[in-house]
C-alpha cells in the first residue's frame, strides 16, 4: 500500500469518530490532478506570506498565498461545495519543526454559519493534525470539513512543507445538508458558547491591566465580530 493510500485508509477509518472533521469527498483529486496541483504550490511558494504578522504566531512558519478561483482546482472546488464565492481560498503552507498549539476559532464555526474545508496537496505521516484531541490523518486529494468550533491542533513532524488548499464559505442551505447535525453538535455549540464566554471574561480582566495593546486589539476583534455576525458589516476577518 502507498502513503498516499495508507493515509487514506486511516482517514476512511477516523472519519465517522470525530464530529469535528470528515471527509466530506473521497478521492475529491485524482493522482494526476494531485500532482499539478502540487506542482502549482511549490511555484507559488515564492509569494507566500506570514499567516499571521503580529501577535504568539508572528515567528511560526506558517505561510498562504491567496488562490485565483479561475483556477481549474478551485474551479472543481466550488462547484463541489455549490457556493458562489468563499470567504477565503489559500494554500496554507506549515513548514517542517511548525506547530500550532490547541485552540478554538470563531470564523469557521458552524455555530457562526460558517465552515472550514482542508484538501491536502503535499502532506507526510509525521504530520500530527488533532481535532478534540483525536489525530486525523488527512490523504492527499481527499476534501475534509472541519468545524473550528472543535478544539484543533497540527505539528509538522517531517522534513517537507505540509500544505492543503483551505477554503472557508458561509453555510448555505444547500451546503446545510451535507453536514451533520445531531444532539451531540448542539450540545457541542453550547458548549463552545460557554467557553468562549469564559475565555473572553478572562482576558478582558487580565490584559486590560498587563497588556493594553493587545485588549485593544482584541477589543477591536470583537467590534468586527459582531458587526459581521449581527450586522451585517464587512468581514470577522477584516483587518
Amino acid at each position: 500500500m502507498t502513503r498516499t493510500a495508507a493515509l487514506s485508509a486511516a482517514a476512511a477509518a477516523g472519519d465517522t469518530r470525530n464530529s469535528g472533521a470528515f471527509i466530506f469527498s473521497h478521492n475529491f483529486l485524482d493522482a494526476a490532478e494531485i500532482a499539478e496541483v502540487a506542482r502549482l504550490a511549490r511555484q507559488f511558494a515564492g509569494q507566500k506570506r506570514n499567516v499571521h504578522s503580529s501577535g504568539r504566531y508572528a515567528d511560526l512558519e506558517w505561510f498562504q498565498v491567496d488562490l485565483d478561483p479561475a483556477l481549474p482546482v478551485c474551479v472543481k472546488l466550488l462547484a463541489e461545495l455549490d457556493i458562489p464565492a468563499p470567504r477565503m481560498m489559500v494554500f496554507y503552507y506549515l513548514e517542517p519543526g511548525a506547530m500550532i498549539h490547541a485552540h478554538r476559532d470563531l470564523t469557521g464555526a458552524g455555530l457562526n454559519n460558517r465552515i472550514r474545508f482542508h484538501l491536502p496537496i503535499i502532506t507526510n505521516s509525521d504530520v500530527d493534525f488533532r481535532v478534540s484531541g483525536q489525530r486525523v490523518s488527512m490523504a492527499p486529494g481527499d476534501l475534509w470539513c472541519l468545524d473550528t468550533s472543535y478544539k484543533h491542533s497540527v505539528h509538522n513532524g517531517g522534513v517537507e512543507s505540509r500544505v492543503h488548499i483551505v477554503i472557508e464559505c458561509d453555510i448555505t442551505p444547500k451546503l446545510a445538508k451535507r453536514l451533520p447535525r445531531s444532539a451531540g453538535t448542539r450540545l457541542h455549540d453550547l458548549w463552545f458558547v460557554a467557553v468562549l464566554s469564559a475565555q473572553f471574561a478572562k482576558a478582558v480582566v487580565r490584559n486590560a491591566v498587563t497588556n493594553p495593546g493587545y485588549f485593544r486589539d482584541h477589543m477591536g476583534m470583537v467590534r468586527r465580530f459582531i458587526g459581521w455576525r449581527f450586522l451585517g458589516r464587512g468581514d470577522a476577518t477584516d483587518r
